[in-house]
Parts: C-alpha cells; sequence; structure tokens
C-alpha cells in the first residue's frame, strides 16, 4: 500500500489553536466591539436626531475606513500570533522535541503557520458575518448591495493586510533563535529601508551643496517600508451614494502577493535551519556578516549624525570621525550579540575593514564622485520646474515668489540662476573654506519634473549676495537682480491676479503711518476708499513706481524710495460647501462660508496715484503722514555677519 506524505496535520493545528485561544480571542473582541456592537449602538442611541437606518447605512458604507485602524492591529498581532506558533524554535529541549515527531518538516511548518493565520483570519471572519446579520436584519433590502459590498471590502483588504504582515513575521522568525529578538527583528526590517534611505538623505544634505532629497529614492523607500505604503493605499473616499472604494486597492493586493512569497520563503529557510541554533540571535549563519555590516552601517550613520548634531559641531572634518567611531562601535555591539560574549575585541580587523569603508564613503561624497552638487538639468529635458524664490526687499506679500513654470524662457532663467549657484559654491557654500559672507542673503527652491519621470530637487538656504557682484554679467547677484526686475515675475509674486478672484474686496489699512507726533500708527482704516486705492496701486505697479524690489535692504536707494508705511487690502471669498451630507467628520453648513485673505503693498513716494487716493481719504488733513526710513539708521548687526540673512524652511 503507498503511503501519501503529508503537508498539514489537523491534530497539531487544533491543538495549537486551543492552546492559544487567548490571542484570537481578544483579537476578535476588539473586531467585534469596533464594527458589529458599534453598529448597533448607533442604531439605537436614543442621542442623535436622525433616522437610526440612515446612521446605520453611514456606518456601514464608510466600513472600509476601518481597514486603516485595521493595519496597526495587524501589524501588532500578526508578530504576536508568530512568537506564539513559532515560539518552540527558540528553546533548544522544545525545538528537538517537536522536530523529533514523525512529521515531515514541511507538514510542520505549514501546520504552524495556517493555525497563525488563522488567529488572524476567523476571527475577522466570524465578525464579518455578524455585521452582515446586522445590516440585513436592520436596512432595507435597498441598501443591502451598499453595504454588504462595502463589507467584503474591508474583509478583502483587512485579510490581505493580515497575510503579509503574519507571512513578514513568520519570515524574521526563521532567521533568529531567541524569542526577544523575533519582535526588534520585525520592528526593525517594517521600517528599516524608510530609516536607510532618511539617514543617507541627511548624510547627503551635509556634503552636497543644495541637495534636498531625491524624490525617485523617496518614494521606493516608501513602497517599501510596509506601514507607510498601506496607510496611503487605505485612505477611502467616496459617500453614501456615491459609494466607497480604496485609493489604491493594488498596493493592497501587491502586498498579499508578497505575502505568499514570504511564506514560501520561509519554508525554504525552515526546511535548512539547524535546530542547534535555539538560543542564538541569528539562526541563519549567512546572514550573520549582513547582520554585523548592517548593524555597523546603521549605527555609523545615525550615531555619528546624532552626535555632531547634539553638540552642535555640523562640520565635515567633526562628523566625519563621529561617524568612523560609532561604526567601529556598532560593529563590535553586534559582534557580541552573536557571540553572546564581551570578548570580541579580537575581532578587530572586521571593524578596521568597516571603518575604511564608511571612511572612503564620506571621502568620496567630499569629493562630490557622482556630480550631485553640480547636477543642473538641460532647459529640452525640463517638463516642468516648481520653484520658490525670496524676493527680497521690502517685506510685503511680495516677498516670496513661487510658481510652476512650463514656459521654456521662463525655466531657462531658472536654470541659469542655478547654474550660476554651482558655479560659485565655493564662495557661497558656508561650510567651505572659501566661503564669503555676503552684505545680504536670499534663498532658492527648485523642483524640476524632468520628462521621462525623474525628478531634481535643490534647495539653497541663506545663499550669499554680493554688492560688488550686481552689475557683474552672469553672476548670482546679477541674475537675482534681472528677475526682480521682470514687473511680470514680480506680479506674480503679489498675486495680483488672482486676489480679487472669486471674491469681493472688504477693506484697507494703513500701518506704520506717522501720526501728529511722529509716532508710528497701525491700523488706520480707510475701508470706504478700499477700491479707489486698489486701482490707484495697480496704476502704479503698471508704472512702475511701486512694488519696485530691492536686493540690499541697506542699500541707500532702497531706504530713500520705500518707507516703512504699509497698505492691505482685505478680500472676502465665498466658498461652495464641500458637501451637507450628515455623517462626515467636518460639517459644513448647506450656505457655505467666506474665506478672509488679504495683500500688503508697501507704499513709495513715488506711487502718485496711491498717494493721490490716499489725498482723498483726508487722513493727511488729520495730521498723519508717510513714515520715512532714518538717513542715519545702522542695523544692529553688521551686513558681513555670517547668517543676517533670511532663510525659508520647507
Amino acid at each position: 500500500m503507498r503511503s501519501a506524505t503529508s503537508y498539514f496535520n489537523s491534530t497539531l493545528y487544533r491543538k495549537t489553536l486551543a492552546r492559544f485561544w487567548p490571542l484570537w480571542g481578544l483579537y476578535g473582541l476588539i473586531w467585534l466591539f469596533f464594527i458589529p456592537l458599534n453598529m448597533l449602538n448607533m442604531y439605537f442611541s436614543r442621542y442623535m436626531s436622525s433616522e437610526p437606518q440612515r446612521r446605520l447605512l453611514i456606518r456601514a458604507v464608510d466600513l472600509p475606513e476601518m481597514a486603516t485602524f485595521g493595519l496597526y492591529l495587524a501589524a501588532f498581532f500578526a508578530i504576536l500570533c508568530a512568537m506564539a506558533v513559532f515560539g518552540y524554535l527558540y528553546n533548544s529541549r522544545s525545538a528537538c522535541w517537536t522536530h523529533a515527531l514523525p512529521m515531515r518538516r514541511e507538514a510542520l511548518f505549514a501546520t504552524q503557520y495556517l493555525a497563525g493565520l488563522s488567529f488572524l483570519l476567523l476571527p475577522q471572519l466570524a465578525v464579518a458575518g455578524l455585521t452582515a446579520a446586522v445590516e440585513v436584519s436592520f436596512l432595507p433590502m435597498d441598501n443591502w448591495g451598499a453595504a454588504l459590498s462595502a463589507l467584503g471590502v474591508w474583509l478583502l483588504a483587512q485579510s490581505g493586510i493580515c497575510l503579509f504582515f503574519f507571512s513578514f513575521a513568520a519570515f524574521c522568525a526563521m532567521f533568529t533563535g531567541h524569542i526577544l529578538a523575533l519582535p526588534a527583528f520585525y520592528g526593525i526590517l517594517n521600517i528599516l529601508v524608510e530609516v536607510i534611505y532618511s539617514l543617507i538623505d541627511a548624510l547627503m544634505m551635509e556634503f552636497f551643496f543644495g541637495y534636498s532629497g531625491s524624490p525617485g529614492a523617496g518614494r521606493i523607500a516608501e513602497y517599501l517600508t510596509p506601514t507607510y505604503a498601506l496607510k496611503d493605499a487605505l485612505v477611502v473616499f467616496g459617500s453614501v451614494d456615491e459609494g466607497t472604494y480604496y485609493l489604491s486597492p493594488g498596493t493592497v493586493a501587491a502586498y498579499a502577493g508578497v505575502g505568499v512569497l514570504l511564506a514560501l520563503a520561509s519554508l525554504y529557510v525552515y526546511r535548512r535551519r539547524h535546530a542547534e541554533t535555539a538560543g542564538d540571535v541569528v539562526a541563519v549563519a549567512v546572514v550573520r556578516p549582513l547582520f554585523k555590516y548592517g548593524v555597523s552601517f546603521c549605527a555609523g550613520l545615525c550615531l555619528g549624525m546624532f552626535t555632531s548634531a547634539f553638540f552642535s559641531w555640523n562640520t565635515m572634518s567633526i562628523l566625519i570621525p563621529f561617524v568612523l567611531i560609532w561604526s567601529v562601535v556598532g560593529y563590535f555591539a553586534a559582534e557580541m550579540l552573536l557571540k553572546k560574549s564581551f570578548r570580541v575585541f579580537k575581532a578587530w580587523k572586521g571593524s578596521a575593514v568597516m571603518a575604511a569603508v564608511m571612511l572612503v564613503l564620506c571621502l568620496a561624497c567630499m569629493a562630490d564622485l557622482f556630480g550631485v552638487a553640480v547636477r543642473v538639468p538641460d532647459a529640452d529635458r525640463v517638463e516642468k520646474l516648481s520653484v520658490t524664490l525670496d524676493m527680497g526687499y521690502p517685506n510685503d506679500s511680495g516677498r516670496a515668489y513661487s510658481a510652476v513654470l512650463t514656459d521654456p524662457e521662463s525655466i531657462q532663467k531658472f536654470i541659469d540662476l542655478h547654474q550660476a549657484i554651482v558655479d560659485d559654491r565655493d564662495r557661497l557654500n558656508g561650510e567651505s573654506r572659501n566661503y564669503k559672507a555676503g552684505n545680504d542673503y536670499t534663498w532658492l527652491h527648485l523642483q524640476y519634473t524632468l520628462k521621462g519621470g525623474s525628478a531634481l530637487n535643490r534647495q539653497y538656504r541663506s545663499i550669499p549676495l554680493y554688492r560688488e557682484d550686481v552689475d557683474k554679467e552672469g553672476t548670482m547677484a546679477n541674475l537675482v537682480k534681472g528677475l526682480y526686475e521682470d514687473r511680470d515675475l514680480v506680479a506674480e509674486a503679489y498675486g495680483f491676479d488672482d486676489f480679487l478672484k472669486d471674491g469681493r474686496l472688504t477693506g484697507a489699512w494703513l500701518d506704520r503711518l506717522n501720526n501728529a507726533e511722529g509716532e508710528w500708527e497701525y491700523n488706520v482704516y480707510v475701508d470706504d476708499y478700499a477700491r479707489e486705492l486698489w486701482d490707484a496701486v495697480q496704476a502704479d505697479f503698471a508704472e512702475g513706481t511701486i512694488g519696485v524690489r530691492y536686493l540690499f535692504d541697506m542699500d541707500p536707494e532702497r531706504r530713500v524710495n520705500t518707507g516703512p508705511t504699509d497698505l492691505t487690502f482685505s478680500v472676502t471669498a465665498y466658498q461652495q460647501p464641500a458637501s451637507d451630507q450628515e455623517g462626515y467628520s467636518v460639517q459644513v453648513s448647506p450656505g457655505g462660508y467666506n474665506i478672509d485673505n488679504s495683500l500688503t503693498i508697501t507704499l513709495t513716494p513715488q506711487a502718485r496715484h496711491t498717494l493721490a487716493a490716499l489725498e482723498k481719504t483726508g487722513i493727511f488733513e488729520e495730521g498723519y503722514s508717510l513714515a520715512e526710513y532714518e538717513t542715519d539708521y545702522t542695523p544692529q548687526y553688521p551686513e558681513t555677519a555670517t547668517g543676517n540673512g533670511w532663510e525659508i524652511v520647507y
């Protein structure tokens, strides 16, 4: 009689379920309170004015939103389930006894794996059945389709999430022989890619002038960080009438598929795992070098940068030694964990190799062997450019220019500016030995979207501006001045075209206006003349007598041609309601609401139309006058002081 090979043992499966019933019982109890009991509570509540069936329907249709909560719940319970069903691997006696059973390793693994997965899936299935019974019992038949389909979406999404996280936990369980190392590895590996990306990104910001992240690598890191990627994939849109759907069901399905692959990989490792490795931090020999060097690399970057930042020693000559020291410390710490001994200093050769590798990487970054800091895209490769530029002085609503450019001619202007900054980086970079403090400072943020889908981000903060460069063609100061003289660009910075769009002018007032005693007064209202003043400002701006931008705050031309007095306009725009349906967390009245906005522009003695309109208000007859800067004004800090400039933080 032929014997069949068994890959599942029903007796062991039932014993495992019975042994760890508190675990899956608690998981099911949580879902029982959050879904069916919560629905019944809402239906029978006496404190809500709306119809019970309407409340229940809204809750039923919004059920897929619970998958976001379920994501964190599944991630937590998955590791507990893995620790329960594979706990025998972490004790020598239990490991040897279990593997002595008359079962193939494939059958042993499959049985325990399915038992652990059942801890999550069976309670969810039971809760879904109870929820369906509640919906069918208390909702009209016409609403069954919407309610049950939403329930099905939740069940499928939650099951896919559980499949991935439990498979990932089982995969981690195969590589360690210590029960406490399993949750540590599970937690670290869940966020490892994002952490390493963040560390490398932060290090590159220290080494490369203007570097502000790699969007492409960032997106890859997000997809390789399960909690982050799934959280975004579980964003829900819709309503009772429109139905509910996920933003990215494909992401959930992809992670579920990865869970199946991880389960197969876990079986492969389990078949080759030695029972004698119980108690070891890393149970698979081939992974031990990876563990050592990985811990050393992460410790060097993370603790090295933390130590440098803690003591505010943010220079390359200090950062690099800290990175090397912590790399060595991390190497020996990993060696101690692997050998379960403090006598590990004989492994100094490996630590020296790791320190040498880290030193080479740091020196390669310092030398910019890969051309990161000098990379400037060609205009014909740029699909669009998102730019934010400091617009100098005065400090009014035109202080910053922000736009998304698609016109090649406009893009080329900022590429030229970018190239000028790169060419003069030794003098502009505060970390450079050849750095020279400026007479003033500016900032620039560039986000290139290149053809083909790639991107390039650069952010330059507190870039020095030099007076001697203003008239030198091609220098950064000269190019910035040219942008300031572009009246269309300045008008966009102020936002004149969009200010009154879909709104009405409701007021105007003056700040820092001299009174009869020569003191500054604020909030001098001229609301009745708001429209006339607005038209006058537009006329003066067209003539170039107002809204003129200056590179240097202390230039005599700037101090004479602009003053401290600002004119501010307020506008009120009507906003249509997003929805008046019951059940939304943010309620909007059916009549909509108003949004207030303001625009400030600094007055100049040459703005004849605006001054004439102010004459009509009668404020000058009341003893008011435009304030002026003192000609002998001396700033509190010298203009050449390092860092005496404006800085934007994103």
